[in-house]
């Protein structure tokens, strides 16, 4: 069932006489959010004025409908002149209005399980900023990895059952996922600024590029996962499998003569893996592992046959949250391992970052102060990203900011580096 036709049913539901009876309710947000490149060649980067609507309806004592859509216009796309390299027509269009379904599913609660049915985000591990186990939405990178996951994730239309049954003492949860509705990455438009490097080539080549083609609603495109979660002695624990697609292309190239083909493939594989977390008074330890088997890796070679390979992945992420009087600090490590590494992959053997978060709250939680830092030890680049909040009332909340970015420009973070920006957001929420 596409994004369409599960809201026009929603609205069918909610507004038709017929569903007058119902109980439903309409919550949202309207918000402004303002930024300005301060480095770099000095624009606005968005001038976004959005339109969040969160509709919920009870259909009977089990059976509800959730759903969330998102639009926004930007009126930076109209302020900012045109030009040939980074806002060009194509881009502006790109950037300039966005309306998408977020979630449109219907749950039925049972007496021991829940079922949703529709599209929907399934959130899985336990870090925050970077994805090891939560990789079953694919994200939308517009704004590369700033914006929030709520808003940057794609939904899914899948099936998603979660059974609840005691062994022993403990509870026991038990998920099962099938996603017959297959997307991949959205990256920002080539040649935008946030668009990613492409990849380095020799003087003498000429690069052609051309466009692949992304998975879509076949059988044989079905993604499937699973997952338990429990709490023993004081732990929360899961496992979990999901064998799906890869978010993110590899580039597939073929040199013939001084010309280089390049074309993004996709490929499927095998993610498992789970997470831990526990409370010692105002300590908190949290992680994940995650093992990708068989996961596509960019090599240097110039043919069709050389220029992927396959291999295994460890990454694994432990952070910590220390929270004292009105303070949070979370560190957090990721690190990343490809086994059978040889050094035609173009990504070093070992990788990772460090995170480190610090906030805390003043006049009774109103202003929320907090920084945001990761760095890159494998590239040596970083981010990092002050900001303060404050909430006038229940409903309405500002926020000020900065994104700087550092780093040589082949570098994660840096090639972002003439990005730096200051921000402001005023939201309305009702």
């Amino acid at each position: 069932m596409s994004q369409r036709s599960l809201f026009v049913l929603a609205a069918l539901l909610l507004f038709s006489s017929e569903a007058s009876a119902f109980e439903w309710t309409l919550h949202g947000a309207v918000k402004n959010e303002t930024a300005y490149f301060v480095s770099g060649e000095k624009r606005f980067d968005k001038v976004q004025n959005s339109l969040d609507l969160k509709p919920e309806a009870v259909l009977s004592d089990r059976l509800e409908f959730r759903g969330r859509l998102l639009t926004w216009y930007d009126a930076a796309m109209d302020i900012e002149a045109t030009n040939t390299t980074d806002l060009t027509p194509s881009i502006k269009k790109h950037y300039r209005t966005y309306a998408r379904a977020k979630e449109a599913y219907f749950l039925y609660a049972g007496d021991a399980f829940d079922l949703r049915l529709g599209q929907q985000q399934i959130v899985w591990g336990k870090t925050d900023g970077l994805r090891m186990l939560d990789i079953i939405n694919p994200l939308d990178l517009r704004e590369f990895i700033l914006d929030d996951f709520l808003n940057s994730r794609i939904g899914l239309v899948a099936a998603r059952l979660n059974y609840y049954t005691y062994l022993g003492d403990s509870e026991h949860e038990f998920e099962f996922i099938v996603i017959p509705d297959t997307k991949v990455v959205e990256p920002a438009p080539a040649g935008s600024r946030w668009g990613f490097a492409r990849p380095a080539l020799p003087a003498a080549v000429t690069p052609v590029f051309q466009s692949g083609s992304k998975p879509g609603w076949a059988a044989e495109n079905t993604g499937y996962g699973a997952a338990w979660r429990s709490n023993l002695s004081g732990w929360d624990l899961s496992l979990n499998w999901f064998y799906g697609w890869k978010g993110t292309p590899n580039i597939e190239k073929n040199q013939v003569g001084t010309v280089m083909y390049l074309k993004p493939v996709y490929s499927q594989m095998h993610t498992a893996g789970g997470s831990f977390s526990n409370a010692f008074g105002p300590w908190v330890v949290r992680g994940e592992v995650a093992t990708n088997l068989n996961e596509a890796l960019d090599t240097s070679g110039v043919t069709v046959a050389t220029s992927i390979t396959k291999q295994t992945t460890f990454n694994g992420a432990i952070g910590v949250d220390y929270t004292a009087n009105n303070w949070t600090v979370n560190p957090q490590l990721f690190l990343r391992h490809i086994h059978g590494w040889s050094r035609d992959i173009l990504e070093d053997q070992n990788s990772g970052f460090v995170s480190l978060r610090v906030a805390t709250d003043y006049m009774n939680e109103k202003l929320k102060p907090e920084v945001i830092g990761l760095y890159s030890w494998s590239d040596r680049s970083w981010m990092l990203r002050p900001k303060a909040s404050y909430e006038f009332s229940d409903h309405i909340k500002a926020t000020a900011g900065v994104d700087l970015f550092g780093g040589r420009s082949s570098a994660f973070f840096g090639q972002f580096a003439d990005n730096d920006r200051i921000y402001t957001e005023i939201e309305y929420s009702f």
